[in-house]
């Protein structure tokens, strides 16, 4: 993406062109047959845009100081429609949300108004997709018999009434379900949940918008480009010093545009956390009740792990075995915390075939790993700030190079933190563009489900108890006792 950009275009990091942005009323233009439009480029002081792979649409929200009294005017009542659009210079790749398109924003509230003095007030316009909207309005009900690709694809063209580019993950198995009066994000996301990967054979799919359109895809594939390949990143973001020079002495745009301005750590591990919820292990107990019969099926973390892409490689751009978020060592009489399956039981109805001849999803097997794979992203969750960039998006691969924070002096001191840098999966971006500042910065949310170093091995039990030695119980009168034979007859 960044050895994309045209270089000749964009002279300095947070460079950015914006529109001119137009709000459009419900109500028609004095004499034309026409809806009515104001420009408020100029009012516009600051604009913010949410992207999230946990997110089906995007959002965002313009500050607008304003002396011109619009919200009167035009009037603003929730029901305009709000046109820009965003780029990059020196790329192509925009937030499109122009009449040209068909993508315009939905206005759909006024908040933080305020008077700054008698003829200037000062408020939030926020914004959201059209097919937001139109999920408000309508609910699904109906049978759907076919993948879970095509069933959201279904969704997506008929009852969101979307031409947005929609990019799609092929799925296996015909799957039936009756949709009771829902609306239409609520029933993409159980279809997404259930789906499984054609390719990769991995629980699980994300639906979500980008600057790209609606995309419905499973982690691996955020993570592979086939299913022995890793993806590349698309940038290797670093702290440095900012107005980077190449040895010529020439300023560095594109270093510039990958330089972390901050960064925090919001996760980093919660080991009860991931024992309550079976990322390590877990017990799926599934019960036919029209056969009265049952069985048991054990995830354990540590042999599912080589089966699957992650965010980091083998060194090669191939699946790796041994860089997982669980360290590998013999915690008690040589069993792992893999080996504990019932610390987390998940519960099934599997009567299958009687009402329905298709081949429902296997959740006995699926839900246990989609829930492992899901929270085992947010071992490693940090979020960084660096200069805008409209060529990237949520679901890019970025490196990261975290500091080590080693003590001056240190013998052989690391020159990066071997656990928390590495590859991450973009989560969410905020971008942010300041009119006043006349700059666009980023903040972005980046997940991993793996370390750049493995962690070391051990053979040993190195957390059980090893000593020989009694278990003492004692009663509390006994220790009561004690007390007044030590201290006397107690007053």
């Amino acid at each position: 993406m960044y050895n994309e950009i045209n270089t000749n275009e964009l002279k300095q990091a947070g460079q950015y062109v914006l529109s001119d942005v137009v709000l459009t009323s419900f109500q028609s233009s004095e004499g034309r047959n026409e809806p009515k439009k104001i420009s408020i480029r100029s009012l516009v002081t600051e604009i913010n845009i949410y992207e999230s792979l946990t997110s089906n649409f995007l959002s965002g929200n313009i500050v607008v100081t304003d002396a011109q009294n619009v919200p009167n005017h035009l009037p603003l009542t929730g029901f305009e429609q709000i046109e820009f659009k965003l780029f990059t210079p020196g790329t192509s790749r925009s937030f499109d949300f122009t009449a040209v398109t068909g993508h315009p924003m939905h206005v759909y509230k006024i908040s933080d108004r305020q008077g700054l003095n008698p003829r200037t007030q000062i408020y939030a316009l926020h914004f959201t997709s059209k097919e937001m909207i139109r999920n408000e309005q309508v609910k699904i009900a109906r049978a759907l018999e076919n993948t879970s690709d095509n069933s959201i694809l279904s969704i997506v063209r008929k009852e969101l009434d979307s031409n947005k580019t929609l990019t799609l993950e092929e799925t296996k198995s015909v799957h039936k379900y009756v949709m009771p009066r829902i609306r239409p994000f609520e029933a993409i996301n159980i279809l997404a949940r259930d789906a499984v990967s054609k390719l990769y054979n991995t629980p699980g799919m994300l639906f979500y918008e980008n600057a790209l359109g609606f995309n419905c895809k499973s982690y691996e594939s955020l993570l592979a480009s086939t299913n022995t390949t890793a993806r590349p990143v698309v940038a290797l973001y670093r702290p440095s010093p900012a107005n980077i020079r190449d040895e010529s002495g020439n300023r560095n745009v594109i270093k510039e545009m990958q330089t972390v301005q901050g960064f925090s750590i919001n996760s980093q591990y919660d080991t009860l956390k991931n024992l309550r919820n079976g990322i390590y292990n877990s017990r799926a107990i599934s019960h036919d009740l029209y056969n009265k019969t049952f069985k048991e099926t054990d995830f354990d973390y540590a042999t599912e792990y080589e089966k699957s892409h992650h965010t980091e490689h083998d060194g090669q751009g191939g699946k790796t075995d041994n860089k997982g978020i669980l360290p590998l060592f013999n915690y008690k009489n040589d069993n792992t915390f893999s080996d504990y399956p019932e610390g987390t039981l998940y519960y099934f109805s599997d009567t299958k075939k009687i009402h329905n001849t298709s081949e429902a999803p296997e959740n006995h097997v699926n839900v246990p790993k989609r829930i492992s794979q899901k929270l085992a992203f947010e071992s490693f969750n940090i979020g960084i700030d660096v200069p805008g960039f409209t060529g990237i998006s949520c679901g890019d691969l970025i490196a990261f190079e975290m500091p080590a924070y080693e003590p001056v002096g240190t013998d052989n001191p690391f020159d990066h933190d071997p656990y928390l840098s590495g590859r991450y999966l973009i989560k969410a971006i905020r971008h942010k563009v300041s009119t006043v500042d006349d700059y666009h910065s980023m903040n972005m949310e980046c997940i991993k489900d793996a370390v750049k170093d493995p962690y070391p091995q051990e053979n040993i039990d190195t957390l059980s108890n090893r000593e020989n030695t009694d278990r003492i119980n004692v009663l509390q009168y006994e220790l009561d006792e004690a007390i007044i034979k030590d201290k006397g007859e107690v007053v």
